[in-house]
């Protein structure tokens, strides 16, 4: 019977099983009764019975209500209500009235049919409805008082989102409720088989039919229909295992002992099957032939039917199995088979008591092509035998790092306090930081990690650790410190104690990346971070990894800006050439991070953008980087959503771009003392921390912002001492930018805006270059000196633009235009700085054409061209036409 006119046989008799979903229907029809409009989904996957369901409904139910069903097909206004109340009905109260009057003249059709009965609107394909049909349905859920209406749309699951886009208003009106039709259970099945062959089926008899059919009610009608022509369930393959095992009780004995090598060996060669059966190559080789012959076995030697292999296995006795199963392994072993075909024989064993054992699972471990979950199992069975095994249980730890930072991090500390050799202490403590980092429990590898050196050194066995080693040791100790909010005093205070190690050795470098790392955190001493970074630095033409990562942010904020962003770009590439994905993350990660510190927020917004879509958990810095860049263009909903998806962070830096993300937010919202709040808790979380570099996390700057706004000028003027007393102790042109910026802010002295303009100028923190330009420019303004203050506010619009930061950019173009300024709206792409003129020109040059070909092309001077060209490269920050290409795209 072809499955169509199964499905047909499913609709056209009373369909089998779906009682418990049928309960919930008629449950939500009673609800109605009671006065209570409701709407139903049911979805599912094709041809799993949903036509059938809504068909049932309507016997179910026919004593309670009058129930209309109705298959939507499209087509015209109206059309699904035509099919559920007849054309000439429809018609009839559609006639002369406009579409709104329509909506509301379809509910007469309703209202007299629910006086004594309640009514259920049945649409199957609900996907399919004709959008008049369903705003009618949402406006009879709004208008009508205690509608006893209930509205069942049945749709597949692969429709789901066009059918609730469809009926949004619906839903959205009423109390909705969804059954989602899976495949028929064991119940359903066996009342479909009873009354299709017209006796109860036995349970195997139903899960076979189950396993063969997948529970799709088409398909297992079929199946039934099939059954009942044979009087019993159509088992072929329990027919054929069936008659293969009574073939083979026919056989001769060595015949069988063959077929059980087979199935103990799991399909290798025929003469490791000879081997083990005792006979001869020769013979085992006219053996295979003939199985393969009667369909025992595959051509290549394996069992056609795994049922087959089982019953073989299951017929043997425990002992005799695992007499057979060890042999076999030591007969591949002697073979020189790989090790992972020995090892599952070995895991089938029920106890290892051989060292050859131990070392097969060992073996297979280590190859590369091995799962990790495999190797995992693998040596957990190892150390089941023998569980103090050190080498184990450091192989364990490493194969776990790959998918279970977490617990490979326990395995190491365990390790750790076993372990007595000061070499093998010193690299698993290392290989514990390692793991710590990346299962975020940085505060705990810092406390495992100090707690070791601080034992190492009380015994007298520090100093017989490789000076390497105990470098690489004390780099992970801080750099696990400074992953939580909780330990970064203590590294700090730790690396003040550390005296650095010579050379250049790798132990050496990160130990310098590291201390560099706390003199930028405490701010303290520009100089001695600056040494430690010479240090730190990697060779020229050498590699670059994760580590580097340290040196690149310190270099930042240090001032060494563009040796920064050129590092970070190194590390980014290098990544990418050599597959290195989590390094990768991490550099792109940076770089944003470094970006919009600068102000780039389109190069911070892409750099983020591109690191949460990649698999793997989230990285707070992208997070952090894109609510910051977001807040700062007014984008309130979407900052709110990526605020909410903010764990714990694990780095000072990228907390305090939290909470200023935060504050902006709450300001971008009219909560304005809170962001006040935020920015003072900014402030006190950065103290407690022991932070106080000011270029780090410049939360004051924005507090003299917000609080000049709302007239607090003695608040406003404390924040601005506090950048002044920092930026004593960090001389960069960033710190003397910032605290010169704040201070002008706060008392609108001209020249001292003017110094901040330069200084944050020279430091490229264009988006704080642009904010000091407009303070300028307002400045002025009160001066009124108009003149000078649009020439300042068009560079800090320019400027804005070129960032990608849009309130700034509309915050100057609203100053400008009050200065007199004639200028267009702003809007967040670099190339609205540009005038027509400039951006034809920028374009044409983009795309390769000389400034001679291009005067030609626009027919005008060579002067002119290279006049706006130079106007283009200075407003989009380009040096060269491949950066002006890329600003433009």
């Amino acid at each position: 019977m072809a499955l169509s006119e199964v499905g047909e046989r499913l609709i056209t008799r009373r369909p089998a099983g779906r009682r418990r979903e049928l309960r919930r229907v008629v449950a939500g029809v009673q609800d109605v009764v009671a006065g209570r409009f409701g709407v139903l989904h049911v979805r599912g996957p094709r041809a799993i019975g949903k036509s059938a369901l809504a068909e049932l409904l309507r016997g179910e139910v026919c004593d309670e209500a009058d129930v209309l069903v109705t298959t939507c097909t499209g087509g015209e206004d109206f059309a699904a209500a035509r099919s559920l109340f007849g054309a000439d009905a429809v018609d009839e109260v559609l006639a002369g009235r406009d579409e709104h009057a329509r909506l509301y003249a379809m509910n007469d059709l309703v209202v007299p049919r629910t006086v004594d009965r309640p009514l259920v609107l049945v649409l199957d394909d609900a996907h399919r409805c004709d959008r008049a049909t369903a705003r009618w349905l949402a406006v009879l859920a709004r208008r009508i008082p205690e509608p006893r209406v209930y509205v069942v749309l049945v749709y597949p699951c692969a429709e789901r989102i066009p059918a609730e886009e469809m009926f949004a208003e619906l839903s959205g009106a009423l109390d909705t409720s969804t059954v989602d039709l899976g495949p028929f259970d064991e119940a359903d099945v066996t009342e479909l088989i009873a009354r299709e062959c017209g006796f109860i089926p036995e349970r195997e008899t139903v899960l076979s039919a189950l396993e063969q059919t997948a529970g799709i009610p088409e398909v297992v009608l079929a199946w039934a229909a099939k059954a009942c022509t044979r009087g019993a369930a159509p088992d072929v393959e329990a027919e054929l295992v069936a008659w293969q095992l009574a073939w083979l009780e026919d056989q001769p004995e060595s015949t069988r002992r063959y077929v059980t090598a087979v199935a103990v060996l799991g399909g290798t060669g025929p003469a490791s099957a000879a081997t083990l059966a005792e006979i001869s190559p020769a013979a085992a080789g006219s053996k295979r032939a003939e199985l393969v012959a009667v369909g025992l076995l595959t051509p290549d030697g394996c069992f056609r039917s795994p049922a087959l292999r089982d019953r073989v296995l299951a017929a043997l006795d425990d002992n005799e199995l695992a007499e057979l199963r060890t042999r076999a392994a030591r007969l591949l072993t002697d073979e020189g088979r790989p090790q992972e075909e020995i090892a599952e024989l070995v895991m089938l064993l029920p106890a290892l008591t051989e060292v050859w054992m131990f070392c097969a699972l060992r073996g297979a471990a280590r190859e590369s092509t091995l799962s990790t979950e495999l190797a995992v199992s693998y040596l957990r069975r190892v150390l089941d035998a023998v569980p103090g095994h050190a080498d184990t249980r450091q192989e364990l730890a490493t194969r776990l790092a790959e998918v279970d930072p977490s617990a490979a991090m326990d395995v190491y500390a365990e390790l750790l306090a076993d372990v007595t050799d000061p070499a093998v202490r010193a690299s698993v403590a290392i290989s514990c930081g390692a793991v710590a980092l990346r299962a975020e429990r940085g505060p705990e590898g810092f406390r495992l990690l100090t707690g070791y050196l601080a034992e190492e050194e009380r015994t007298g066995r520090l100093t017989a650790i490789d000076p390497e080693l105990r470098a690489q040791a004390e780099a992970m100790a801080l750099v696990n410190g400074f992953g939580g909010s909780a330990t970064v005093s203590q590294a700090m205070d730790r690396a003040r104690v550390i005296t650095p190690f010579e050379g250049r050795a790798e132990g050496g470098r990160r130990l310098a990346q590291q201390l560099a790392r706390a003199e930028v955190l405490r701010g303290e001493s520009l100089p001695t971070a600056l040494g430690h970074l010479r240090s730190a630095l990697p060779v020229p033409g050498g590699a670059r990894g994760f580590w580097d990562v340290f040196t690149a942010t310190s270099l930042h904020f240090c001032g060494e800006r563009a040796a920064a962003m050129t590092l970070a770009d190194e590390i980014a590439e290098a990544a990418s050439g050599s597959g290195d994905a989590e390094t990768y993350k991490v550099a792109l990660a940076t770089r944003a991070g470094l970006a919009f510190d600068t102000g780039d927020l389109l190069q911070a917004e892409r750099d983020a953008g591109a690191v949460l879509e990649m698999a793997g958990p989230e990285d707070f810095c992208a997070l952090t980087v894109l609510a910051s860049v977001l807040v700062r263009r007014g984008d309130t909903d979407q900052t709110e959503q990526l605020l909410h998806r903010m764990r714990t962070p694990r780095d000072a830096v990228e907390y305090g771009w939290a909470l200023d993300a935060k504050a902006h937010w709450l300001w971008n919202c009219g909560d304005h003392e809170a962001a006040v709040d935020m920015l003072r808790r900014c402030g006190r979380e950065l103290d407690a921390m022991g932070v106080h570099n000011p270029v780090l996390v410049p939360w004051w700057i924005d507090a003299v912002a917000v609080t000049m706004r709302l007239g607090r000028l003695d608040e406003a003027a404390e924040f601005a001492e506090r950048g002044l007393d920092a930026m004593r102790t960090w001389n960069t042109p960033a710190a003397r930018g910032y605290a010169l910026l704040a201070d002008g802010m706060s008392t609108g002295d001209i020249e001292t805006l003017e110094q901040a303009v330069v200084e944050l100028g020279e430091a490229g923190s264009s988006l704080c270059e642009a904010q000091a330009l407009r303070a300028l420019g307002n400045a002025l303004l009160r001066e009124q000196d108009e003149k000078t203050a649009r020439k300042h506010l068009r560079a800090a619009m320019d400027i804005a633009v070129r960032c990608g930061a849009t309130m700034a950019a509309d915050r100057a173009h609203e100053l400008l235009t009050a200065a007199g300024g004639r200028v267009s709206a702003v809007h967040a792409s670099p190339r609205d700085a540009l005038t027509s003129g400039e951006l034809r020109v920028a374009e044409l040059a983009a795309n390769g054409l000389t400034n001679r070909e291009i005067s030609e092309k626009l027919y005008v001077t060579v002067r002119t061209v290279e006049s706006h060209l130079s106007n283009a490269y200075r407003k989009l920050g380009a040096q060269t036409r491949a950066e002006l290409a890329v600003q433009l795209r």
